[in-house]
């Protein structure tokens, strides 16, 4: 089989729930990460064979957005375009497929994008196809309807979180505190600059005029401890898990550029990393969170490697007690994980996210020297998923 590497990447800002990017549609911010990827890796869009798109809130979007990408970023007609659900691993799922393409032979160039406008997520009338007769009918946010409420056990998400504190004995201020730690380090990442090489700007245009977007907009430089410790619980009476220490409601988008090795070096093109494997475990939906817990060694024992081996990691932060619950299990050094914030800190959009992280673990490997790393996030009713790369000289 072909051997596959990451050639570019490239994220949009994420802005918050009907922020700064509320006017721009998940597809027109996909295609400025697209055109991001493929600036940063160095190929004409006219290489790309493949697109795989990663996207939940579809409602309102018109028919697969991955094909809508595609043209408007003016890759071929002529490549295939297919658009991936698998909640919040939607564009890992993506990535994956894209891989497995590559390491077919299948394709030699693929595009795989991650895409979200949380804020633009419509609300449903679904009896209204049959008609409502007498009396009045229910409106569903597409939002919950169709994500954040567990379709086997009927609540929020932040249930399962909350099931999950309990089960590992998780106290509130532990949560607090990663969630301090989380704004702190992507307050300081932004400060310092470092994610001006994964973000590209996005055009806002309005009837005032036209705004650029260019730094994650949800981080609170004025987040405190005790200001996390005044919020009330938000799923359960007496219980843990606030708006405060989980993750945002948010828009974004982030692109990368695969190639197999031989096509790499045919372009002349410089290889950042190679993929060593993918990997998905399901665990019950209750507790859908510790996901990453099993999905990472399971992808691991794939790239035959172990976790000592890792020099840096991406989990996303779902909720705080889900990250620390899946590193109960692990026993990750915090100083190898989310060093510039992470989904609690950045926010989650969520079809974007599992690309996103990949970006952003790509670039802080760079700037570590490190070699191997592992990007991963837990899914709604439980299929979590899990990357291994191996950054290239």
């Amino acid at each position: 089989m072909e051997d596959v590497v990451i050639v570019g990447g490239a994220r949009t800002p994420i802005g918050d729930f009907t922020g700064s990017l509320k006017d721009v549609s998940a597809v027109d911010l996909g295609i400025v990460a697209t055109i991001g990827a493929l600036e940063k890796s160095g190929i004409n869009s006219s290489v790309v064979e493949d697109v795989v798109g990663g996207m939940v809130y579809k409602a309102g979007v018109k028919g697969n957005p991955a094909r809508q990408i595609q043209l408007g970023a003016g890759i071929p007609k002529e490549g295939a375009a297919t658009t991936v659900d698998q909640l919040c691993g939607s564009a890992m799922r993506a990535l994956e497929i894209a891989s497995h393409q590559l390491m077919l032979g299948k394709t030699s160039v693929g595009l795989v994008v991650g895409i979200e406008s949380m804020s633009r997520a419509p609300h449903l009338l679904l009896n209204a196809r049959q008609g409502i007769r007498l009396g009045s009918d229910t409106m569903q946010d597409h939002l919950l309807y169709d994500c954040l409420i567990d379709a086997f056990t009927g609540y929020h998400m932040g249930m399962t979180a909350e099931n999950l504190a309990e089960k590992y004995n998780i106290s509130r201020q532990e949560q607090d505190e990663l969630a301090m730690l989380s704004h702190y380090r992507a307050i300081e990442a932004i400060n310092s600059g470092k994610f001006k090489d994964e973000i590209v700007p996005v055009e806002v245009k309005t009837r005032k005029g036209t705004t650029i977007v260019e730094v994650d907009e949800h981080p609170r430089a004025d987040i405190s401890i005790e200001k996390l410790s005044k919020l009330k619980p938000a799923f359960k009476k007496d219980g843990t898990v606030t708006a405060g220490n989980a993750s945002g409601v948010n828009d974004g988008a982030a692109a990368v550029v695969l190639m197999t090795a031989s096509k790499a070096k045919e372009l002349g093109v410089k290889p950042i990393a190679k993929v060593l494997s993918t990997a998905s475990y399901g665990v019950e939906p209750e507790i859908m969170g510790i996901g990453p817990a099993y999905a990472i060694p399971k992808a691991l024992n794939y790239a035959n490697l172990k976790l000592s081996d890792i020099d840096y990691f991406e989990i996303n932060e779902a909720f705080a007690a889900q990250f620390l619950a899946c590193n109960r299990e692990l026993k990750i050094n915090l100083d190898k994980v989310n060093a510039n914030g992470s989904g609690i800190a950045l926010g989650h959009p969520v079809g974007c996210t599992g690309v996103r992280i990949i970006v952003t673990m790509l670039n802080e490997l760079k700037r570590r020297g490190g070699k191997y790393g592992v990007a991963s996030l837990c899914v709604g009713g439980g299929p979590a998923m899990a990357t291994v790369i191996e950054m290239l000289p």
